[in-house]
């Protein structure tokens, strides 16, 4: 078996298709000599959270959605942003929360993290 494998597939920072599985390992990595993040897919594959983040602090929120709804445009299709816009204000405390939509289609937050400034940009 070669050391390095062609992987199909996109390097998620723009180079093309340059994704190698390397050595014994096994990591994916972007063989491009200009790849700003050369183990991107590695580090994207290896977190651990398949459910929405969303920061909320004085000046608003900000949403990182799972990777799941990359698949068939889900992210277009997604709730959550409207329904973080429509909320009377952030959640108390300010701090990220794990967003997660339970079977009767309301959003359930669980904090993760307290913010630890109450300076924005902090």
């Amino acid at each position: 078996m070669p050391d390095n494998l062609r992987v199909p597939g996109y390097c998620p920072m723009g180079c093309g298709r340059t994704l190698e599985c390397r050595g014994t390992d096994g990591a994916i990595l972007c063989q491009a000599t200009n790849c700003p993040r050369p183990y991107a897919v590695r580090d994207l594959l290896a977190d651990r959270e398949t459910e929405h983040v969303v920061q909320f602090d004085t000046a608003g929120f900000t949403i990182r959605h799972p990777l799941r709804e990359r698949l068939d445009d889900e992210l277009m299709r997604c709730g959550l942003h409207s329904h973080c816009s429509h909320m009377s204000g952030p959640l108390d405390p300010p701090g990220r929360y794990r967003a997660v939509l339970s079977d009767d289609g309301h959003w359930i937050f669980h904090l993760l993290e307290v913010r630890r400034s109450t300076h924005d940009g902090v």
